[in-house]
């Protein structure tokens, strides 16, 4: 078989087993619309290799046990004509990485393969699906941070289009390297995340905070349903009573959501995955969540790790809400139910201590 497993070594790694990538020899590539894809679960790309389909690297639950299962099965399939890509090319792609938080770790944490195989292959070009790599629309914050993490880089990037298939004279396919929220093995790409972060510098802001509304996804279309349904209540008083800004982190590019969060003493923000923004804040601010009952018990765990790493200050402001079943509500995914605040007036009185730092004082 013309292809082989390349073993990578993650120092101190609890998942070894599951580390390693696979190259293919003249391995076809053709980035589909999910709905294409005759697959148990989400995917963008079909990969074709001596005429077979490709599981290895794409099938997201065979990544998480390093299971090293290479097709999906032995019937052969008629390739069609494609162009020829006479590169070593590294597929960066995650099904989840459409999801902000999943991007992040699951997607762009497999760069850290990239750059070991970088070290004895200094002309592998880093390859991209065209729905990771857009200007416009719900995942353009990719193509923004790849273009950070890429800027002071000498790397080719090879984009694949919907409309065309690609023959590829090497193409590495790499296995899962940590699935969020997974306990251990992050801590490589938290200092990846990081080191692209520390490129950027503060701006000049007039407020001592800022709360992160997420009325800018309700908006355009709320993926999940665990929306603050007394928000507009609390960002009122934030702006009257605190005086801070609000601040809908959609309306901005990746670089100018890493300025606004350096920037600021104090950040206010719910549970979501918008808290690997913590990640970007100066050392010494604080950042403030407002647990949800849902999500915190799990998530605040990352936050913790996320304001280690950047230097700040975390306060987990725990029972300031309840979740809300309103009539007749389904949902399929229980971490995700609507919820309120039960106590505006006290969050208010807690965040003025935070403000003017009376609530260090023993």
């Amino acid at each position: 078989m013309n292809y082989n497993i390349i073993n990578i070594d993650v120092k101190n790694s609890m998942h070894k087993n599951r580390q390693f990538c696979v190259n293919f020899k003249d391995a076809l590539v053709c980035h589909k619309d999910p709905k294409e894809v005759t697959y148990p679960e989400v995917q963008h790309v079909q990969v074709i290799h001596e005429g077979k389909e490709v599981m290895m690297g794409l099938d997201k639950q065979l990544q998480k046990v390093g299971q090293r299962i290479i097709y999906k099965s032995e019937s052969i399939i008629e390739e069609p004509p494609a162009d020829f890509i006479e590169d070593d090319v590294f597929l960066l792609y995650d099904n989840a990485g459409e999801n902000y938080i999943h991007f992040f770790f699951d997607m762009f944490g497999r760069c850290y393969y990239f750059e070991e195989l970088l070290k004895n292959n200094p002309n592998l070009k880093l390859g991209v699906l065209e729905d990771f790599y857009q200007e416009e629309g719900r995942n353009n914050f990719a193509k923004q941070w790849l273009d950070l993490y890429l800027e002071d880089k000498n790397i080719e990037l090879v984009i694949f289009k919907k409309d065309k298939k690609y023959k590829v004279k090497n193409l590495i396919l790499s296995n899962l390297f940590y699935w969020f929220p997974e306990q251990y093995g992050h801590e490589p790409i938290l200092e990846m995340i990081k080191k692209v972060a520390d490129k950027i510098p503060p701006i000049e802001v007039k407020s001592n905070g800022a709360y992160i509304s997420r009325q800018d996804t309700i908006k355009r279309g709320w993926y999940h349903k665990k929306e603050l349904k007394n928000e507009k209540e609390f960002i009122e008083r934030v702006k009257n009573d605190l005086g801070y800004d609000i601040l809908e982190m959609m309306d901005y590019t990746m670089k100018e959501k890493i300025q606004l969060t350096k920037s600021y003493k104090n950040i206010i923000q719910q549970s979501s995955a918008s808290n690997i923004n913590i990640l970007f804040a100066a050392p010494e601010s604080n950042s403030i969540i407002l647990s949800n009952p849902k999500m915190g018990p799990w998530l605040n765990g990352k936050c913790e790790e996320f304001s280690h790493t950047s230097r700040s200050n975390l306060l987990l402001i725990d029972n300031v809400g309840e979740i809300v079943f309103p009539p007749n509500f389904k949902t399929e995914d229980q971490n995700n139910y609507p919820w309120t605040l039960t106590n505006i007036d006290g969050l208010i009185d807690t965040l003025h201590q935070i403000n003017n730092n009376s609530i260090w004082e023993s």
